[in-house]
């Protein structure tokens, strides 16, 4: 490269070497020579220049030459991974200043080839979902590259007990964007259930040539005909044909020999009175029979239950707000409201246990969002409920954190209702 000088300027600067390819998150070094043609010893001060200053590090900021000299140092040049890093000639820049006249100072600039790097993500919004046979999903495909992405989805399930349809079936994602994807899952077999099962499958967003990005979702699926009902039912049909045997084995014949023997003592009674009117029998009136009665099964009612759980996390850190469900009862909740309301981007995350029930992209939560598809959930004492939040973005300038809160509501029961 040519020096660049301009004149009555002292200094004089170019970068060594033609224009050069280099991988975004990978560092390439240009060796960046500075000639003093003045006539006097003098000081430089060396700074990144330009909209890629923050690409540019230096081996020295500061550089003493002698009259009619010259100096070499390195410049380290690393284009960061990150959509916003456009592929293609992109031009990097320092600026020299004389101490001996500031103002005389140049920018010296070199052309680098950034090369274009693709990454893609899935991030599930609903990772289970508890259902019978069919159930809908949602999962954002994200653009973590500098090209544009064109990926198709698929689902894998080994197994073969899961079908399933996306819409759309494929997205184009600018570097930076995302996709919101829905996908209609149903079981294929299983119909008759006596406990709950639980099926894993994965997604995968695939481009040709380009590793596919996937993620893990379940299907909880409950009981059809739970086992103990099938206990009960088998119980009761037992104590039904012990009672019938018991009936026709014992009590009918017993009946009918009280009845026999009652007829015979009052034919003897009357037989030896032949021209006496009988006197008129008193109506015999059957003893009263005790009526079985069944005691009325009342369900637990329970309890009404609120609460909030709120955490301030501060950038790229991930904080967590937990409550423990008592001893003594049982929680089933019913309802989940999360709060964003200063727009902060991130993940929210709602755990059961240390396991992911809910999952939320905050930049798709503006306010508050009403998770509309949840099923009821029982909790049993000492379970944990966790509500952990990763600050990725902290939309108010005059804030430090990520503020974020979720309200769960259900019905509190105790244990000895049940």
């Amino acid at each position: 490269m040519e020096p660049l000088s301009f004149a009555d300027v002292s200094v004089q600067a170019w970068f060594s070497g033609d224009q050069v390819a280099v991988d975004p998150g990978e560092s390439l070094t240009a060796p960046l020579t500075i000639h003093n043609s003045g006539d006097a010893v003098d000081d430089f001060t060396i700074v990144p220049a330009g909209p890629t200053a923050s690409w540019v590090r230096l081996a020295t900021t500061h550089l003493t030459v002698a009259a009619g000299a010259q100096e070499i140092i390195e410049v380290e040049i690393t284009p960061p991974p990150l959509p916003s890093t456009t592929a293609g000639p992109t031009t990097v820049a320092v600026r020299i200043i004389p101490t001996s006249d500031p103002i005389d100072d140049i920018v010296v600039d070199t052309t680098v080839l950034v090369q274009t790097f693709e990454q893609r993500a899935i991030l599930p919004l609903q990772p289970v979902q508890r259902a019978r046979r069919r159930a809908t999903y949602e999962f954002m495909v994200e653009n973590h590259g500098n090209g544009l992405a064109s990926c198709r989805l698929l689902l894998h399930d080994t197994s073969g007990r899961v079908d399933g349809t996306f819409d759309p079936p494929a997205v184009g994602i600018a570097p930076g964007g995302a996709s919101l994807v829905r996908l209609k899952v149903k079981a294929k077999r299983g119909v008759f259930r006596r406990s709950t099962r639980r099926l894993e499958f994965g997604v995968e967003a695939q481009q040709q040539g380009i590793e596919p990005a996937s993620a893990t979702l379940s299907l909880v699926q409950p009981p059809t005909v739970p086992g103990a009902v099938i206990g009960r039912v088998l119980t009761v049909v037992a104590l039904l044909a012990a009672a019938t045997l018991a009936w026709f084995a014992v009590v009918e014949p017993a009946i009918q020999d009280a009845a026999d023997r009652a007829v015979d003592d009052r034919i003897a009674e009357i037989a030896p009175v032949d021209d006496e009117t009988p006197s008129p029998t008193a109506p015999v009136t059957a003893a009263p029979t005790e009526q079985n009665t069944v005691p009325e099964v009342v369900a637990p009612e329970g309890e009404p239950t609120f609460f909030r759980l709120s955490v301030d996390a501060p950038l790229t850190q991930t904080v967590d707000d937990t409550r423990t469900i008592p001893e003594g009862q049982l929680f089933d909740m019913t309802d989940v409201r999360i709060e964003n309301p200063f727009n902060d981007s991130g993940v929210a995350t709602l755990l059961v246990n240390g396991e992911a029930v809910f999952i939320w992209s905050l930049q798709n939560v503006r306010g508050q969002y009403f998770e509309p598809r949840i099923t009821q959930v029982r909790l049993q004492p000492g379970d944990n409920l966790t509500f952990a939040v990763r600050c990725d973005v902290i939309s108010d300038a005059l804030r430090s954190t990520c503020t974020n809160a979720i309200n769960i509501g259900g019905t509190t029961i105790p244990i000895d209702e049940v």
